[in-house]
């Protein structure tokens, strides 16, 4: 009796660690619905909270732009998605504060939704690892390859996608890179830096 109470402890544990979209995941607002609400994006940081056949339920926090729900951003004040929602995408949200960022009003939400039971891993570190190795790798070769600390959070997506169709970067893979890109930029404090 005693090692199922423990097993328990350790089943929910394990659950609460914290894990990261690999790759863009769509999300759904139940565990059988197949219209997609949303995607994540790829580093963005889940918490498990249920698993049912082949989907699990993801807790996904981070930051709105007053009340609207469209994007769940990493931060307040910059363009660095975890996840967009389509318009009416009738997800769980509960507010966990308020923040100002240069006069705007930002909400710190966390959002509950479904998506497939994959394509997570426990290990940032390796993602931005991949991120930057595939921006290593393919944005040298027309040019001088631009330092991660030459542009900012906001400007890092025009900058990537303006040059990302002429490198053999696969477009499964181009958010992967921006995230690399973004959470790296000059703008980012180091506390929220990913691996240089």
């Amino acid at each position: 009796m005693r090692t199922f109470g423990l097993s328990i402890v350790f089943c929910g544990l394990a659950f609460a660690q914290a894990q990261y979209a690999d790759s863009v995941k769509m999300l759904y607002a139940d565990a059988k619905s197949t219209k997609v609400i949303g995607k994540l994006l790829p580093t963005a940081e889940v918490n498990v909270i249920r698993i049912e056949g082949n989907r699990v339920l993801l807790s996904i926090e981070g930051y709105t732009a007053g009340d609207t729900l469209l994007g769940v951003y990493f931060v307040p004040n910059k363009r660095i998605l975890n996840a967009g929602f389509v318009k009416g995408a009738g997800v769980k949200v509960e507010k966990l504060g308020t923040q100002e960022v240069d006069g705007k009003v930002y909400n710190k939400v966390k959002i509950e939704a479904w998506s497939e039971n994959d394509g997570l891993s426990n290990n940032l570190n390796a993602l931005f690892a991949k991120g930057k190795e595939l921006y290593e790798q393919n944005c040298s070769m027309c040019h001088g390859l631009h330092p991660v600390k030459e542009f900012t959070a906001n400007q890092w997506p025009s900058m990537f996608k303006a040059m990302a169709g002429r490198t053999g970067i696969d477009k499964k893979d181009y958010h992967l890179v921006i995230e690399y890109l973004q959470k790296n930029a000059k703008d980012m404090n180091t506390n929220t830096e990913a691996t240089k």
